[in-house]
C-alpha cells in the first residue's frame, strides 16, 4: 500500500483511476484545481489538495509525502470539437517539466505518465513499443517531447501509451454512433488502416497495475487485444445502429496503428476486458 498523488484526478481517465487505486488498498491524494471538484471527491473519502500543473510550488505541496505520482492531466480536444492543441501541448511540455521537478524536489520516486500509442505505427504490421517513433505531427510532437522529459528525469518512471480511448466520458463512441445514425459516418480512406482501441476502464486498471508492478524505465502499450480496421469497426457500429455500411473517402486523422499489448500483459498480469 502506498500514498499516490493523482494529477488530473477528475479527468476522463483519472475518474476511473482514483476508485481503482482505492480498491487496491492505496491512499489517494487527488490534485485538483477547483473547490467544486475537491468537494465531490471528499464526499467519497478521497484526500484532495489544490494544485496546478503550471504552478511548481503548488505541485511540490501536492506530491510531498507521496510514494508515487500519476500524470493523467490532458486537454485533448474532444471528438466534434474544433482542434486546439495549444493547452494540451503546454501540459505535456511545461506541466510535465514542473511535475517531474516537484517529484525530485520532494523525494517522490515512482512516476507514471500517460502517453499515446499512435506515436508508433504507419503500417498494417503488428508492432510493439520498440518500433521507431513516427515523424512529429500536430497531435504527437509534444507527446514525443513529454516522453523524452520523463525518460531523462532520473526517477523510477513508467510510460503508458494508451490506444484510442472509448467508453464513458470519452465522447468517441457516442460521436461515431451519432454519425452512423445521421448517415455521415465515413471510412478514413478505403478503411484498411488499423486503429488500436482501449476502453477507459481497462486503461485505468492498467495504470494501477503499472504503478504497483511495472519495471522502472518501462514503456507499455495499453491497447485492446484485437486491433481493428476502420472498415471492421465502422461497419459494426453502423449495423448496431441499424444503418447501412459506411462509404469510403473520409479524412484520415491518424496513421494506421496496429499495436501489441503483449508487454503490458506479460509484465503486469493485466487483461483488458
Amino acid at each position: 500500500m502506498m500514498r499516490v498523488a493523482v494529477i488530473g484526478a477528475t479527468g476522463v481517465v483519472g475518474r476511473h483511476v482514483v476508485p481503482r487505486l482505492r480498491e487496491h488498498g492505496h491512499e489517494v491524494r487527488a490534485v485538483v484545481r477547483s473547490g467544486t471538484n475537491a468537494e465531490a471527491l471528499r464526499r467519497v473519502g478521497i484526500e484532495t489538495v489544490q494544485g496546478d500543473i503550471f504552478d511548481l510550488q503548488s505541485l511540490r505541496r501536492a506530491v510531498n509525502g507521496c510514494a508515487a505520482a500519476l500524470h493523467l492531466a490532458t486537454a485533448v480536444p474532444r471528438p466534434g470539437q474544433t482542434p486546439n492543441w495549444a493547452l494540451n501541448d503546454r501540459i505535456r511540455q511545461e506541466g510535465t517539466t514542473n511535475l517531474l521537478k516537484a517529484c525530485r524536489d520532494t523525494g517522490v520516486r515512482r512516476y507514471v505518465q500517460q502517453s499515446i500509442a499512435f506515436l508508433v505505427g504507419g503500417t498494417s504490421d503488428l508492432i510493439d513499443e520498440t518500433a521507431p517513433l513516427l515523424p512529429a505531427r500536430q497531435a504527437t510532437a509534444s507527446a514525443i517531447d513529454m516522453e523524452r522529459l520523463v525518460a531523462a528525469s532520473g526517477l523510477d518512471w513508467v510510460i503508458l501509451r494508451g490506444g484510442a480511448l472509448y467508453g464513458p466520458g470519452t465522447g468517441r463512441d457516442e460521436q461515431w454512433r451519432a454519425l452512423a445514425r445521421s448517415g455521415e459516418l465515413r471510412l478514413p480512406g478505403d478503411g484498411s488502416d488499423y486503429i488500436s482501441l482501449i476502453h477507459v476502464a481497462d486503461f485505468a486498471e492498467c495504470f494501477v497495475l503499472a504503478t504497483e508492478r511495472a519495471s522502472s524505465g518501462s514503456i507499455l502499450s495499453a491497447v485492446d487485444d484485437q486491433p481493428a480496421t476502420y472498415r471492421e469497426l465502422f461497419t459494426y457500429i453502423a449495423l448496431a445502429e441499424g444503418t447501412s455500411a459506411p462509404a469510403a473517402g473520409g479524412a484520415s486523422n491518424f496513421p494506421s496503428f496496429r499495436v501489441s499489448n503483449s508487454k503490458a500483459k506479460d509484465m503486469l498480469g493485466w487483461r483488458p476486458c
